[in-house]
């Protein structure tokens, strides 16, 4: 097998935490920065008295993080998300988007393709949350952060995977 670069992001959906089946929903209007992080794990150290160096060193691992700035969506995008509620167009008002009343989070299987290396990283259980943001000279977007949780399939857990291609 030979060894790859995975780059350039073409495409991010998601889909219901645990679906095996089922096709995903596509959420386009990404602004360019989408980020993906894991922080270091923190460290506690077990220490000699007579010694250098520790008995032992306990590691507690962190989540893996996408971040990105939604900045061209529809209203009907929104509330799968971020909660709230959509009121269509009509005769007598205008379409609108009334925002969650608190702090809401969602959950989904958030899946990134890439245009180059492996096909695509897949979040198995993202912690969504979005909050509105608009800078100087900027759009009227959504600041996305999604924390991946664990998901447990009825026998094993799963944090995110690396999908690559099939065998010929």
């Amino acid at each position: 097998m030979a060894k790859k670069t995975t780059v350039k992001p073409i495409a991010l959906s998601y889909r219901n935490v645990g679906a095996t089946s089922g096709e995903y929903t596509k959420l386009m209007g990404v602004l360019k920065g989408l980020a993906i992080a894991q922080d270091d794990p923190e460290s506690t150290e077990i220490e000699a008295e007579f010694f250098d160096s520790p008995f032992d060193i306990f590691y507690d691992g962190n989540p893996v993080t996408m971040t990105f700035e939604l900045a061209n969506y529809e209203l009907s995008e929104l509330p799968a998300l971020f909660g709230g509620t959509v009121t269509a167009a009509s005769a007598t008002a205008e379409e609108s988007y009334e925002g969650a009343h608190n702090a809401y989070t969602s959950e989904h299987e958030w899946k990134l393709d890439f245009g180059r290396g492996y096909k695509s990283l897949v979040i198995y259980r993202g912690l969504t949350v979005g909050t509105l943001k608009k800078d100087a000279d900027g759009a009227l977007n959504y600041n996305v952060t999604i924390t991946a949780l664990i998901y447990n399939d009825g026998t094993n857990d799963h944090m995110y995977k690396i999908v690559g291609e099939k065998n010929a």
